[in-house]
């Protein structure tokens, strides 16, 4: 019998310090959502009278513009509007845009949008005046701009994808867009507001893919033009560097081998430091036009110029994973692209190494996959005069013992070791091989 009274006790104990009421015991009780607040209720009143009673709300997946009503000022009076996303029953997606009346709401325009989810909508300053709404749905984007109590569809196409970005420096952002077809044949477009207002550009051509691009960046290609670096893999283990440019307000399209002149010369171009731009006779300005390393467009040199990778040679070994790609970071110069890098790229590691220019003929480099490992081989005397090795960080570091810690990511320990004297033309002292070591 105290058995029974402790446990009565214990329970009763359990319902006082819960948040429910002991009555309530019925799961559907406990599942009911909360009650909408006032401000939700007239709202969702306004949007009744335009879309009846059998709607449904629609949330951007992702953003910060998430909610079921987002409010905004769209017109410059001063008050926020609010503005909903919904769709009736077999109907598309559409955009309504509701202004408070005194106490209540009231819906004053709505847009039609596309069908399906919303991926995200964001708010962007095209220019002084325009603030325009870019809606993406799962494989259309539309453009929208509200004026005088009207949203105005500004542009709406399908697409693959789309990148908001300031393209030619002007302090504002512009869309590209990047749309393909059935035949594999990609094109992109430029949405800007120049003098004559909001414009979008014809369509180019373009290797890039949406989805195949791993690196991109708005920046300065030389002192005074702003433009779009796109790099992609265009087909398996092939990657190109494209430029994207707003002039005279038509966008165009550039590879580095508009840069290069002659494509029949084997050596095309001598910069500065010495280095030649090497293209191979037989594939002309192709040899500088894809490269088989994955290697992103940035300031190599801290200039605040963008340089792009161009790929000289390769040194071939027995597995794929052991090739070790030289490469030319080259930058344009009035009209012609000049080398301002020199190194090698282990794009497998995600890194790329600075050659001291005394080594560029007299040492041979190779990488061991199997036990990561870069050898620097003296080309005389088949000696090795220095070797990175790198190992994840969760491993057991005592076999580099001997090695100088010289950089390290996230996950992964980078060492340095130098087989030479420092007197000896190839030696490379750690605080160097910092510098000259870039990750990627």
């Amino acid at each position: 019998m105290k058995k029974i009274f402790m446990l009565m006790a214990v329970l009763a104990l359990v319902f006082c310090f819960s948040g429910c009421s002991g009555l309530e015991t019925d799961t559907e009780s406990l599942m009911k959502p909360p009650l909408l607040s006032e401000e939700q209720e007239k709202l969702n009143a306004a949007l009744t009278e335009v879309a009846g009673e059998n709607y449904t709300l629609k949330y951007p997946k992702t953003g910060e513009m998430n909610s079921a009503f987002i409010f905004r000022d769209l017109d410059g009076d001063g008050t926020d509007e609010a503005m909903a996303f919904y769709s009736s029953v077999d109907e598309s997606t559409r955009i309504n845009v509701l202004k408070r009346e005194k106490e209540n709401w009231i819906s004053v325009y709505e847009a039609a949008g596309f069908s399906g989810d919303i991926e995200s909508a964001v708010f962007e300053k095209i220019n002084e005046k325009n603030d325009v709404l870019i809606v993406r749905w799962e494989n259309e984007t539309g453009v929208y701009r509200f004026n005088k109590n009207r949203m105005e569809t500004v542009y709406t196409s399908e697409c693959d994808g789309e990148e908001i970005v300031d393209i030619n420096g002007d302090g504002f952002k512009d869309i590209i867009f990047f749309k393909g077809n059935a035949m594999g044949r990609s094109f992109v477009n430029v949405l800007y507001c120049g003098e004559d207002g909001i414009t979008v550009t014809e369509e180019i051509n373009a290797h890039a893919q949406y989805d195949s691009i791993f690196s991109a960046a708005s920046g300065k290609i030389d002192e005074s033009r702003t433009v779009y670096f796109i790099d992609s893999e265009i087909y398996e283990g092939v990657y190109l560097t494209e430029i994207i440019a707003l002039e005279n307000g038509k966008a165009e399209r550039y590879t580095i081998a508009d840069f290069v002149e002659d494509e029949k010369k084997e050596n095309t171009t001598e910069g500065s430091s010495g280095v030649i731009i090497i293209v191979g006779s037989n594939l002309g300005k192709r040899g500088i036009f894809f490269r088989n390393t994955k290697v992103p467009c940035m300031d190599i040199d801290g200039d605040g110029i963008i340089e792009m990778p161009v790929e000289v040679r390769e040194d071939y070994a027995s597995e794929k994973t052991d090739i070790i790609y030289y490469l030319q970071y080259v930058k344009l110069s009035g009209e012609k692209a000049v080398p301002v890098w020199n190194g090698i790229a282990n794009s497998q590691s995600g890194y790329l190494f600075t050659l001291p220019e005394n080594w560029n003929d007299k040492i041979g480099i190779s990488f061991n996959s199997a036990d990561n490992e870069m050898l620097f081989v003296n080309k005389d005397d088949g000696k090795v005069v220095m070797k990175i090795c790198e190992a994840d960080k969760s491993d057991y570091q005592d076999e580099y013992e001997d090695y100088v810690l010289a950089a390290e990511s996230e996950t992964k320990n980078y060492y340095v070791k130098s087989f030479t004297e420092p007197e000896n033309e190839f030696y490379i002292d750690p605080e160097t091989f910092d510098e000259r070591f870039i990750f990627t």
